[in-house]
């Protein structure tokens, strides 16, 4: 929270899976983006959501994620649930709703439920990836608004991916998401 608050910070840039959105960019400087990805869904075992396969099963559970996220917008825009999606003030009371069977399903970013699922939440499922379309979610570096440093890191981030390196740490440390299905 304190990464994307508005206001001087305390470090130059910083990297933490932060989704860039016009409405952030309103307070902050963002670095061109150094990774796209999906929001996904993520329930318990013996949950309702467990079985689903479509965005239609998921529309009248109940649908918990982060308040201020892309996961929250995604969920509301994408999965249309038929009562909002109810909004938890960081990802940690997002699970503890999701334990205490507040809600069937959370929404949070892919990479994001890959963690949980695995290391996180026991009997933890992933149900699968919501549709990106032609606009994933981007994560970028983030700089104070002005920031000099704004336009050398984004050419720092540029070549990275340019040269291959992005692709290459990827692959080479990032969870293939084949088990992963796009929910339609």
């Amino acid at each position: 929270d304190q990464i994307i608050a508005p206001g001087a910070k305390s470090f130059d840039l910083a990297i933490n899976q932060v989704s860039i959105s016009e409405d952030r960019r309103a307070s902050l400087d963002f670095s061109s983006a150094y990774y796209d990805t999906a929001q996904a869904v993520v329930t318990l075992t013996g949950s309702p959501a467990a079985g689903a396969s479509s965005l239609a099963e998921l529309a009248p559970l109940r649908i918990g994620a982060m308040v201020g996220t892309t996961s929250a917008t995604v969920a509301e825009e994408t999965i249309q649930p038929t009562a909002a999606v109810q909004l938890f003030n960081d990802n940690d009371q997002v699970k503890q709703a999701l334990t205490a069977g507040l809600v069937d399903a959370i929404v949070v970013d892919l990479p994001t439920a890959l963690y949980i699922t695995a290391a996180e939440l026991e009997g933890g499922v992933l149900v699968g990836q919501l549709p990106a379309g032609a606009d994933p979610d981007q994560f970028g570096l983030v700089l104070d608004k002005g920031s000099p440093l704004t336009s050398a890191v984004s050419a720092a981030v540029d070549s990275l991916r340019a040269d291959g390196t992005l692709a290459t740490l990827e692959t080479t440390w990032l969870t293939d998401v084949a088990g992963a299905p796009v929910l339609k």
